[in-house]
């Protein structure tokens, strides 16, 4: 009699063992095709049919995070660090999980404990990482924290995030001027450290409309190195550049530090004109230093200008920024391109409205030599997905 039982409970083993490699194979198959909807629905298949089973509810916090829903994989997260409090694995993916949700004080409380559990963690680097703000190519549309890709041992450090924003701008000139008016569409994809955008905008001054595209591309060529190409066109524009293109390499220090340099080409109908950009970063917890150095050709006119920005990240993509300009730059008066002193401050920033949504704004002055004073306001709202 004894020996039937202990040979049942054998049997059921077995069976829950079988059971869960089938289920552990499928789900294995789905994140290499990163199908996260058909793994999560394994996985809730196995909770309901063994609702102790705490790798298949680990699994699935992660893949709920993995699909920027960091909110819903917490409670997870918590009842499996209740039963292993001193679990490292658990708890790294709680901070994670914390940090893509929002909340980087309960982030840092976690990260803080994980340092204390396991100061060797695999994952500990990456988290630090994104727990301040990440170095990026400026001229991106939509710099912010990335969401993710997978390293080695399995850990994802934020999956990839893409958005599709609009945005509208009015500046307002001295002088009885008619005020200029541009209107932009751009989609921005960003993650794995690489990032690319398309755009269209529209410009209205002096009383005529230019229409034109722009793209760029930022690439990951060697450790801490990246690449940016970007360029665009303006076929048959009257006061906007033929066509631009810009190449910049930066390279990304411990410590937070960035030193970039670009070369920049931008055609007139009349005159060509070259500008060298020299800058330097630096991330201090949520907060961003950068100066840029910007030395310019205009027809043979080589003149200087000086661009400082300061940032403080306050959510997992959101930011408030002033930019001050300073020095000489190219600027188009009548049909001729001609070196002019400009003035400039800036305030600007993005708030995020929801998982989904985000404003984008800025206002600022430009004092345009003898010219003409602008002042200007820019609205848009983006959506990820």
């Amino acid at each position: 009699m004894n020996f039937a039982r202990c040979l049942l409970a054998a049997l059921l083993v077995l069976a829950g063992a079988h059971a869960m490699a089938q289920v552990g194979s499928g789900v294995d198959a789905r994140l290499a095709a990163e199908d996260w909807a058909g793994a999560e629905r394994l996985l809730r298949e196995r909770l309901a049919d063994a609702p102790d089973d705490d790798a298949a509810r680990f699994q699935l916090a992660r893949v709920l995070a993995w699909q920027q829903r960091a909110a819903e994989a917490l409670p997870l997260y918590d009842a499996l660090l209740a039963r292993e409090p001193g679990n490292a694995d658990y708890l790294f993916g709680r901070a994670q999980a914390q940090l893509w949700s929002g909340d980087r004080a309960a982030a840092q409380a976690s990260v803080a404990r994980l340092e204390a559990i396991a100061p060797m963690h695999p994952g500990l680097d990456d988290l630090r990482r994104q727990m301040r703000p990440e170095p990026s190519p400026s001229t991106l549309p939509a710099p912010g924290a990335e969401r993710g890709s997978l390293v080695d041992g399995g850990y994802r450090v934020a999956p990839r995030f893409r958005e599709i924003g609009v945005s509208a701008r009015h500046e307002w000139l001295t002088r009885s001027l008619d005020p200029w008016q541009g209107q932009r569409l751009d989609v921005s994809s960003r993650g794995d450290g690489r990032g690319w955008y398309v755009a269209a905008a529209r410009e209205r001054r002096f009383g005529l409309v230019d229409s034109g595209l722009e793209a760029g591309v930022a690439l990951p060529v060697a450790p801490r190195w990246t690449l940016q190409l970007d360029g665009g066109a303006w076929p048959g524009s009257d006061f906007q550049p033929r066509w631009f293109g810009d190449v910049r390499m930066q390279h990304a220090f411990e410590g937070g530090t960035v030193l970039a340099a670009g070369l920049r080409r931008t055609r007139y109908p009349e005159v060509t004109v070259e500008r060298l950009a020299l800058a330097v970063e630096q991330y201090v917890g949520d907060w961003r230093l950068g100066y840029t150095f910007n030395r310019t050709d205009v027809d043979g006119e080589r003149v200087n200008g000086h661009d400082a920005a300061i940032d403080r990240y306050y959510g997992e993509r959101d930011v408030i920024g002033l930019r001050l300009t300073a020095g000489s730059e190219d600027v188009l008066q009548g049909t001729q391109v001609v070196a002019s002193q400009v003035r400039a401050l800036a305030l600007q920033g993005r708030h995020g409205l929801s998982d989904a949504w985000a404003l984008q704004w800025g206002l600022g002055y430009v004092r345009q030599g003898d010219f003409h004073d602008r002042r200007w306001l820019q609205l848009g709202l983006r959506r990820a997905f």
